[in-house]
């Protein structure tokens, strides 16, 4: 799944054409990048009254083409403008060749951005570390029961086949799922999270993580299951066109959370994406008129919040740190 979704030579995240095969938020519309934005100001107010001073730290981690970094600087600067000069927008993006166009097109904002391709490079800082569909798209371990026992699914010549668990973390896991699947299921575990997580925990001195994914607080009677993603349809063959699809599982924000308690990121709160936008007033951002291009553009913001469209399936998860 790594090499499939990153390697350099072909990995899809390397080629993927916006909109081909999915869209993100910020893709269907900057009315989230504007709604954002204005959250993110409002935290850093907070993160001021606690008395931690500027400048802020605005990291947006896996942010691809830039155009979500591109709608929130947007908005700081026509309605925060007095912002500018006290916060930094980081990028962090492992594509480089993406990364670098992402620099450059930014380049025009009056504020100063900087790119890392890897979180560890980023000195330890304070403000907001924010991520848009970053970990569903992380490298997962795959788990099948069978003979009653938890066994690893590896890959060897384009086919499955079955082993021995591969890392000792696995094991809570592993027992967990033991007793909740039936023989021959298979669950996804995203032990990755839980890593960038900790880094995460090891970069932010103080200020907030701001999560927004697809998943949900998982039960143990809930496992992941991984999904390959390819022209808007979903389907449970993740070794069909490798490299030329997306591969992706629900993410397990309980895990997060308990994870977070762990480290010191204290939880604040977890709902719909739905939710979270409509709190935050985006129906004001709704264009007016009878018109067919306002009439799609009012579509494309419905489908942000509408429990039809991303409102139920994607969550905001929101941890603090010293503050």
């Amino acid at each position: 799944m790594e090499s499939a979704l990153y390697d350099s030579r072909g990995g899809y995240y390397h080629g993927r054409k916006i909109g081909e095969d999915f869209y993100t938020a910020p893709e269907l519309h900057s009315a989230f990048g504007t709604v954002l934005a204005g959250e993110l100001i409002r935290r850093l107010d907070l993160l001021k009254q606690s008395g931690v001073m500027p400048p802020y730290m605005l990291v947006e981690m896996g942010s691809g083409s830039g155009r979500l970094a591109r709608d929130i600087l947007t908005a700081i600067r026509s309605d925060y403008a007095g912002y500018l000069s006290r916060i930094q927008y980081v990028l962090v993006e492992r594509a480089e060749g993406v990364l670098l166009e992402s620099l450059i097109g930014l380049s025009s904002f009056g504020v100063r951005v900087l790119g890392y391709s890897d979180l560890q490079e980023l000195p330890p800082c304070s403000g907001i570390f924010f991520s848009n569909e970053l970990l569903d798209s992380f490298p997962l371990h795959l788990l099948e029961k069978r003979d009653g026992h938890m066994r690893e699914v590896y890959v060897r010549s384009s086919e499955f086949e079955l082993g021995e668990l591969s890392s000792p973390e696995l094991v809570p896991s592993a027992e967990r799922l033991a007793s909740s699947l039936e023989e021959g299921e298979k669950a996804s575990i995203n032990l990755e999270a839980l890593k960038w997580l900790r880094l995460v925990s090891r970069k932010l001195k103080a200020g907030t993580v701001m999560s927004i994914d697809y998943g949900r607080r998982l039960s143990h009677a809930i496992p992941a299951s991984l999904k390959r993603f390819r022209k808007h349809w979903l389907d449970d063959d993740p070794l069909r066109e490798p490299g030329e699809s997306d591969l992706t599982a629900g993410v397990d924000f309980e895990s997060l959370i308990q994870e977070g308690n762990r480290l010191g990121l204290k939880f604040e709160s977890y709902e719909s994406l739905g939710k979270f936008l409509m709190d935050r007033k985006i129906m004001d951002l709704l264009p007016r008129g009878s018109d067919l291009l306002k009439f799609q553009e009012r579509n494309k913001i419905k489908t942000l919040f509408h429990p039809e469209g991303m409102g139920d399936i994607y969550k905001v998860l929101i941890q603090r740190k010293g503050c």
